[in-house]
Parts: C-alpha cells; structure tokens; sequence
C-alpha cells in the first residue's frame, strides 16, 4: 500500500477522500447491491461509511471499477488489447473477470455470510454461477479461492486501517 500519491494512505489521497462520510458518486457508479449496503443523506451523500463499509468502497474502486469493469470487460478502450480479441481470449477475459467478481462478492461482505449475488448490471458480462459451478466445486480452485478472499480481506482491512490512521493519527 502506499503512503503517497493518488491511492496513498493519507488525507492528500483520492482514496481517503472516497471512504469519508457525505461524499457523493457520480449517477450509476455503484451497483444495485452496494447502494443497499451503504446509507445516504437527502443529497445522496454516503454517510456512516464505518471499516466495513470503507473495506467494501475500497474493494470496490480497486477491483470492482478498476480492474474488472474497465480492463477485463474493456480490454480495447483501457489498452489490454490493441486487436479484437478472438472468441478464446473474449472466453478467457470473461472467465478472469467472473473469478476476480467472485472474489470480490465473497470479500464485500462480513466472512461466513452468504457472497452477493451477481450483480444484475454485469450479468450479460460474465459467467454465471450455474455456468461455474463445475470450477467453483474444484477442491483446488475453491482453496484458492478461499485463500484469494482471505488475502483480499485481509489487505482492504489493513488498508482502511491506515487511512483511518491518516484521519486520526491517535485513533489505533
């Protein structure tokens, strides 16, 4: 995690700013399943964003926009790819994408409790879990995947818990 620059830990950061109460997102930027997650004041600015929250808000700028619905199900406009990509490299993005969702569905909420399920706005985009429900049962994959959530875990909560810091250097 870095100290510094746009995704720092500190109070000069994009990020730090994202997981403050009373900020406002853009229309359409979280998913259904998200907004129900999080509460909102009367001009639709988040509020009472505790760690849980903060871990998910940061999961989800990460991994959720930064990574999935950008680079894995765009790979022309965001530079993955300069060509088309063939019916195997679309098959293989939209395999990444639906195991890195997966991960990310298992990690926004709290652990032992039931993964979200897909989220509708990206139901056309990736596998479901029908359609992966031969992989998903995988006694290798699932311990990876397990082991993957656990990691994830681990590093949103250690990451909110250093821009909880930068806020208030004496609050531990």
């Amino acid at each position: 995690m870095p100290d510094k620059g746009v995704l720092g830990t500190n109070k000069k950061a994009s990020i730090f700013h994202l997981v403050q109460d009373r900020k406002t997102f853009p229309k359409g930027y979280f998913w259904q399943l998200e907004r129900a997650e999080l509460e909102f004041d009367a001009l639709d600015r988040t509020v009472r964003v505790n760690k849980r929250r903060a871990a998910m808000l940061v999961i989800g700028m990460y991994l959720s926009r930064g990574l999935i619905t950008t680079l894995l199900m765009k790979p022309l406009d965001y530079g993955l790819s300069t060509t088309m990509l063939d019916d195997v490299g679309e098959r293989n993005l939209k395999m990444l994408a639906t195991l890195f969702l997966n991960l990310v569905r298992r990690a926004s909420v709290p652990a032992k409790e039931q993964p979200w399920p897909v989220p509708v706005e990206l139901q056309r985009f990736i596998y479901s879990d029908e359609e992966m429900r031969q992989i998903y049962s995988n006694s290798k994959i699932k311990k990876s995947l397990e082991y993957a959530e656990k990691l994830l875990r681990d590093w949103a909560e250690e990451y909110v818990k250093r821009l909880i810091k930068a806020r208030d250097p004496d609050d531990e």
